[in-house]
């Protein structure tokens, strides 16, 4: 049976040890997250560097399991404390919520997820379970990226990712390409603009070129349609100089049929298209691919079944817009996922986040119902 006390004391613990990405905080909470299941005799591993650990656990020692419960220990900064109605650290509780960055996403589903390991293990099941806690969600998934390069998880067929859908199931994620438009110019004296080559103009121009038309894809009907958002735009030094430098940092969505490489080449060609190749440049930043998992897998029966069974509620399955470690894990070791967790991603990220507390207790007799079907299959 769910111990709540326990969970509301690790969740305070976890929201209290400030793991806040960038600059990277991560030690300390593994650390908290280590010790409380190691004293409850599961096992852990960890990969990457010590300072930004990852953590795998499985209920039964060096054993490796089917089925991984997963999510990460970063958050993203709090932002000015004078924005928290609640003091961003302090995991206060009031209305049977608990407040603070990181509540729901994601300490309070990973909070679910460690008390699913040692309700589990109690059960002394013959079949392990595994739980993956990582490091750096929040900027890039780079932790993910080490538990995939060595191997560990390799075995492993299904993934439950908890982050916040308020225990919707979710079947799939965007993709993510970041990238930055970057043109140069030739300042001259704002007077004399005919003597320059104003870098801003040329960034326009490149931006006009890729939004004029959308870029093929593949039509889903749960992953929709591609995304595109100006985040940045930095150039000039002065309203009465030519600009000679203009970089447009794009946040682009993608979706099926669309990866990174092919879209750096189908942008360049549309620079070369506008005259602008000798004086407009796309660089890459970061991107992640699209990923989905049938909606007859196993793993989505399971989830939407038990999800019914606890909450008398039965999901539609849906797709994320937002990016999670499932866009490494899905396709650089094969673990076929879904992403399901308590609380709302529209707290995510905001001050005053906050995390409902019955549906972390919830999501525990989720998790487990997964666990036992999956298992035991």
């Amino acid at each position: 049976m769910t111990d709540q006390k326990r969970m509301m004391t690790l969740l305070k613990t976890l929201v209290q040890t400030n793991s806040e990405s960038p600059p990277g905080r991560e030690e300390e909470v593994a650390k908290v997250l280590k010790r409380h299941l190691e004293d409850y005799g599961i096992n852990c591993r960890s990969v990457g560097p010590s300072e930004r650990p990852n953590l795998i656990f499985s209920t039964h020692e060096d054993e490796v399991g089917p089925l991984v419960i997963h999510g990460h220990m970063d958050t993203v900064p709090a932002g000015p404390k004078e924005n928290w109605t609640y003091p961003p650290f302090a995991g206060a509780i009031d209305g049977g919520k608990m407040y603070g960055r990181g509540t729901c996403d994601m300490k309070g589903p990973v909070t679910a997820l460690t008390e699913t390991m040692i309700l589990y293990k109690e059960s002394k099941r013959k079949v392990p379970l595994m739980m993956l806690a990582t490091s750096d969600e929040e900027s890039g998934c780079s932790g993910a990226e080490e538990v995939a390069k060595s191997g560990l998880l390799s075995d492993v067929k299904y993934g439950v990712c908890a982050e916040p859908t308020g225990l919707d199931v979710l079947v799939g994620e965007k993709g993510m390409f970041w990238s930055k438009i970057v043109a140069q110019g030739k300042s001259a004296h704002g007077s004399r603009p005919e003597e320059g080559i104003n870098a801003i103009a040329l960034a326009v121009k490149a931006l006009a070129s890729i939004t004029r038309k959308a870029f093929p894809f593949e039509e889903d009907n749960l992953l929709g349609v591609p995304t595109l958002n100006v985040g940045m735009i930095n150039g000039g030094i002065k309203i009465n100089v030519v600009p000679d430098h203009c970089e447009v940092h794009l946040d682009m969505r993608i979706v099926k049929g669309q990866t990174t490489e092919g879209l750096m080449q189908q942008i360049r060609e549309r620079f070369i298209e506008a005259g602008l190749a000798d004086f407009v440049d796309l660089q890459y930043i970061h991107g992640k691919p699209a990923v989905s998992t049938p909606v007859d897998s196993p793993i989505v029966g399971a989830t939407l079944d038990a999800v019914e069974k606890v909450t008398g509620r039965r999901p539609e399955p849906s797709a994320a817009t937002y990016g999670t470690d499932c866009s490494v894990l899905q396709p650089k070791v094969g673990i076929i996922n879904v992403i399901c967790g308590p609380g709302s991603i529209e707290q995510a990220h905001q001050p005053d986040e906050f995390i409902r507390l019955d549906q972390m207790y919830q999501s525990v007799d989720v998790y487990l119902d997964i666990a036992n079907t999956i298992l035991s299959s």
